[in-house]
């Protein structure tokens, strides 16, 4: 067999590993979405699943549903095998990847226009996720530090590689000197990662999930005009200290630099090369030049891009 990076699984295959592993009668197996893994929708007499079929390699579905079950309301919920398993694993072209099955979560992803109301929900739901998991054991997160050189690697404009390099180490030593709130993140905390059902809001997709600083988990949200709402929203909760929120532009500078990598690396090796021309890698650019030029006067100045 010819050495593969990446394959994509025929959905009648699953159902019937669907129908076997867990005891359903599958109607209907669908691809919903293949990016760093993939999600396929299982419709069901009973009603709808997800199952999520990982990269080979990814070594913690079953913890993922662990934390789920451990965090409860306010997340999707995992659904073990027929044996009491929480992931089972199937042998692709690629080698062993692990397959987990997912409650189908109510309601829909939130729609436009997007209001402070709702990015108060937003901040309530992130600050309870982060109250439930708290003292659950878990892998740490990337250190992002450790990809700032093959970042600057594929970063062709010699202005754009110093910015980086310069707010990547300001970022490390101003985070390092900071004694930041630690404990189990979502990992990506973003409007696309949520159900929106009346008031509540419901997690799903833990697959970034790790030990992290939780300030890490509000840094996407922190550029939104809605960032206070959000954030009043999660003191509503819990604490946010003051040198947390200080570091959250610092962990959005490194948040901005781990995307770059993806988008320059991970995901021309799963989409092609093409996909560099459709604009995450100048955006994330862009979003760094912005980050330079509104930190640079705290950190001794950035080169103006």
């Amino acid at each position: 067999m010819v050495p593969t990076l990446r394959s994509i699984v025929d959905p009648a295959a699953l159902a019937g590993i669907a129908a076997r592993e867990y005891g359903l009668e599958v109607t209907r197996c669908v691809l919903l979405r293949s990016l760093v893994n993939d999600v396929y929708r299982l419709d069901t007499p009973s009603g709808p699943r997800v199952l999520k079929l990982y990269r080979a390699g990814h070594a913690s579905a079953a913890w993922e549903v662990a934390l789920a079950a451990h965090v409860g309301a306010g997340v999707a919920q995992g659904v073990p095998l027929l044996d009491g398993r929480p992931a089972g694993d199937l042998t692709a072209a690629e080698g062993s990847r692990a397959f987990t099955l997912w409650e189908w979560v109510p309601g829909d992803k939130p729609s436009k226009p997007r209001t402070d109301e709702l990015y108060h929900r937003f901040g309530i739901a992130t600050a309870a996720f982060h109250q439930a998991a708290s003292g659950f054991p878990g892998p740490p997160a990337v250190d992002v530090g450790e990809l700032v050189d093959e970042v600057l690697a594929r970063v062709p404009d010699a202005a754009d590689r110093a910015l980086i390099a310069a707010l990547a180490a300001e970022a490390g030593r101003r985070i390092r000197a900071a004694e930041l709130d630690r404990g189990i993140c979502h990992g990506d905390v973003t409007l696309d990662n949520v159900h929106q059902d009346g008031d509540r809001i419901i997690f799903f997709d833990l697959d970034r999930a790790a030990d992290d600083f939780r300030a890490a988990d509000l840094a996407p949200v922190a550029g939104t005009p809605h960032w206070p709402a959000f954030l009043a929203g999660y003191r509503s909760v819990r604490p946010f200290r003051a040198a947390d929120e200080a570091a959250v532009p610092w962990l959005g500078v490194l948040m901005r630099i781990d995307y770059l990598h993806f988008h320059l690396y991970a995901k021309p090796a799963m989409r092609g090369t093409e996909s560099l021309t459709e604009g995450w890698v100048e955006q994330n650019l862009t979003e760094l030049r912005a980050a330079g030029r509104r930190l640079g006067d705290s950190a001794g100045g950035f080169a103006d891009r």
